[in-house]
């Protein structure tokens, strides 16, 4: 019996050795370890100057060769990357009406339109599920056009269902789809962006509300009313909104809040932290400094509506005629 158990064991270990001498994972790990999975013993008198030509080599190679490194690992594991055809579609949103987009894995991405139309670009991309699984649906209603990153759903008594305003059925289990869209936005429409795990980067010059969970935000917006995530950072821009009623809310928990304001707004201000600093280019704003917990408060202009900034792990500055680094 303990031969037996020997022998399996000992096969076992030469069929994995197989397996990755035949991968072409093995491929990189030669390229980088050397033909036996690691450096070769230098003798101390190598050349000086082959040692200082090493010394100089760019870190970004070894970045670029660990990128691509974990692709070779996903395809190894997961299958290779499949892209399904891009989806386009572009259309008329009356003005003041909104456009919205709800994703649940991937990035978003706003800029401004060139013209009166909104144009819209998905790209749905999977390993182990079908990128074409995801549907994109579009949904027109009274205040304007929603459009879903619809996935199936594993219940088919209760399908998953694109509804404007955060309603329907947005449940995801079992499927790695994801699906990217790129949008642009004309200046008289509202822009409203939700994921779930993805970043989100908007430009636009209208009205905007972003959020996501797993991700971080940069918005820049002629007027902004929401910004929150709960992994990663905020970085936000007000263009042009100075005497609007509409509250702002920039919230996170893991991560900085970064908003810059232009001069003249009328907003009851108020930030909080729990373990990180808070800075502020307005006098009007005061800032409580002490052990634990720290916040502000103040009145810019005629006060009015609220303007809140919160997090828990991560600093906050509120800057104001530029952005701050």
């Amino acid at each position: 019996m303990k031969n037996s158990r020997l022998a399996f064991i000992f096969l076992s270990v030469m069929g994995c050795a197989g397996f990755v001498s035949s991968h072409p994972l093995a491929s990189r790990l030669d390229s980088a370890f050397g033909e036996t999975g690691a450096s070769e013993p230098q003798s101390p008198h190598r050349d000086e100057k082959a040692k200082h030509k090493d010394n100089d080599k760019d870190d970004s190679s070894w970045e670029s060769w660990f990128e691509g490194w974990g692709d070779e690992f996903e395809d190894a594991f997961n299958g290779p990357k499949r892209t399904a055809p891009a989806f386009k579609w572009s259309g008329r949103v009356a003005p003041g009406k909104t456009f919205e987009l709800r994703g649940v894995n991937g990035r978003i991405s706003a800029t401004p339109a060139s013209g009166s139309e909104v144009e819209l670009v998905a790209i749905r991309t999977g390993r182990r599920s079908d990128p074409e699984s995801v549907k994109i649906e579009v949904v027109p209603h009274a205040n304007g056009v929603t459009v879903c990153a619809v996935y199936p759903s594993r219940d088919e008594d209760r399908p998953n269902v694109c509804k404007p305003g955060g309603g329907g059925r947005m449940n995801v289990s079992r499927n790695d789809v994801n699906v990217e869209f790129e949008v642009r936005i004309p200046d008289n429409v509202t822009f409203e962006g939700r994921t779930v795990n993805g970043g989100i980067r908007a430009e636009v010059r209208g009205n905007a509300a972003v959020s996501t969970v797993n991700g971080s935000i940069v918005v820049a917006a002629g007027a902004l009313t929401e910004a929150s995530t709960v992994n990663g950072s905020i970085r936000a821009t007000v263009t042009s909104d100075t005497r609007s009623s509409d509250d702002i809310k920039l919230s996170t928990v893991n991560g900085s809040v970064r908003l810059n304001l232009p001069e003249g707004i009328d907003a009851n201000v108020s930030a909080k932290t729990v373990n990180g600093g808070i800075s502020t280019d307005f006098d009007e704003i005061e800032v409580r400094k002490k052990w634990g917990p720290r916040s502000a408060e103040g009145r810019l202009g005629n006060g009015g509506r609220d303007l809140a900034l919160n997090t828990v792990n991560g600093s906050i500055a509120i800057s104001k005629g530029g952005d701050r680094e």
